[in-house]
This record gives C-alpha cells, sequence and structure tokens, in this order.
C-alpha cells in the first residue's frame, strides 16, 4: 500500500512540474528577414508558384497586390528606403502581407522594421497596420507611424519593438500587415496605390510544445495509478 501510494504521488508530482513547465517555459524567437537568393522574386496573389513562400516555419503570401522581395537596388525606379542594405519585403500600391505558422500553430508578434515608399505626386498620410487573427476568434490591430509620409523623399526604416505596443499580439492564429490612410478615420479614405511599405526583421516567438518529459510524466501516473488499484 505504501509502496503504491508512493508511486503515485511520484507521478503526480511529476505531472505537475510538466504541467506547469509550459507557463514558466522561455519562449522560442524567431526572426523572419527575407534572406536567402531563393526568396528573391516577384510574389503575387494566387498564383499557384509565386502565390507564397516560406521562411523559418512561417509561410507568407501577398493580400490583394503583388509584392517583392529584393534589397533597394532592386526598387528602382521607386523612392528606395535608406537605412537597410538587406533584402527585405516591399508591398506595392494598396497590397498587404499574410503571415501564418506552417503548423497552424499560435504564435506571438514582438515587434517589426519598415518604411515608407511613396508614390512620386500623392501627399498623403500613410501608417502600417498590423493586424491580427487570434486563437479565442477575436480579431484587431494596431496602427504605427511612418514618418512625414507627405514627401517623395526616401524614407528610413524605423524600427517598432516596444512591449507595450505589442502585449496584446499573442496567440496569434494569422497576421497581416498592410497601409493605409490615416486623416479623421483610419483607413477611411482611398490610398489611390499610395500603401507602399517595405517590411523587414518580423520578430515573433512561439511556447514550444510540451516536451517529452511531460508524456514520460503521464505514464508514470499511470504506472503509479495501477499499481495502487492493484494493491488495494
Amino acid at each position: 500500500m505504501i509502496k503504491s501510494i508512493r508511486h503515485l504521488l511520484g507521478g503526480a508530482a511529476l505531472v505537475g512540474a510538466a504541467l506547469m513547465a509550459p507557463a514558466h517555459a522561455a519562449s522560442v524567437s524567431t526572426v523572419i528577414d527575407f534572406e536567402g537568393e531563393a526568396l528573391v522574386g516577384l510574389y503575387i496573389p494566387g498564383d499557384p508558384d509565386f502565390g507564397s513562400f516560406r521562411q523559418s516555419g512561417f509561410v507568407m503570401a501577398p493580400d490583394f497586390d503583388f509584392g517583392t522581395i529584393d534589397t533597394v537596388l532592386g526598387l528602382s525606379p521607386l523612392v528606395a528606403p535608406t537605412g537597410n542594405n538587406t533584402q527585405f519585403y516591399f508591398n506595392s500600391n494598396d497590397g498587404g502581407l499574410m503571415l501564418a505558422r506552417e503548423d497552424g500553430r499560435s504564435f506571438n508578434l514582438d515587434g517589426f522594421s519598415a518604411a515608407f515608399v511613396p508614390q512620386i505626386g500623392v501627399a498623403q498620410n500613410i501608417v502600417i497596420v498590423a493586424y491580427g487573427w487570434f486563437a479565442d476568434a477575436s480579431q484587431g490591430g494596431m496602427y504605427f507611424g511612418l514618418g512625414d509620409t507627405t514627401t517623395g523623399a526616401p524614407h528610413p526604416f524605423g524600427l517598432f519593438n516596444d512591449p507595450v505596443d505589442f502585449s496584446n499580439f499573442t496567440d496569434l492564429l494569422q497576421l497581416e500587415f498592410f497601409a493605409c490612410v490615416l486623416d479623421t478615420n483610419v483607413c477611411g479614405t482611398a490610398s489611390r496605390n499610395n500603401a507602399q511599405f517595405a517590411i523587414d526583421d518580423i520578430r515573433l516567438s512561439t511556447v514550444p510544445e510540451p516536451t517529452t518529459l511531460a508524456l514520460l510524466a503521464l505514464g508514470l501516473l499511470g504506472l503509479g495509478w495501477r499499481d495502487r488499484r492493484h494493491t488495494i
């Protein structure tokens, strides 16, 4: 009897530790940096061959309008952003960039870098929006300023990583980045293909799946319960 109870308590203790572990487990960080020659190119919404791309366990796709992955040299004759000599994603006209995990699990958004890419002769106040669909079936987003977008001058990449801004971007199932006009309303005025931006270094994080320890603990608990039943 004593032996079986010790087995049971030992198994329960391991299960308790295993079940508590995810709450304290360090998240795994991922940066989508669009690097690699294989990613360079034009991406078209819905195209069977060039409608999506993958990096670091995430799948991304252009929404509504085309996008490209390249460096500033690849944006000519557009006014390319400054402060980034690496590859990035350029979102054309009024399109967006969709993002989700390949395995369908949830993730968090922790930050990103972005810059406005102006259309010549169009002067509007453009902001970038991060909009998410969450695991609890809710959705919502936040907009971020891109500086003075009423000029046709080159715009520098800005870093957006304030933890306060991203505290609500947890347990996401899908995420979209797009830009729109900010005046008396957000996204209430047509942008006339001026909602263009470049984005890079999208910072994401996930909580790891339960480890083998959790499965082992559940097995030990089952053994303890079986021993108790046989002993009593």
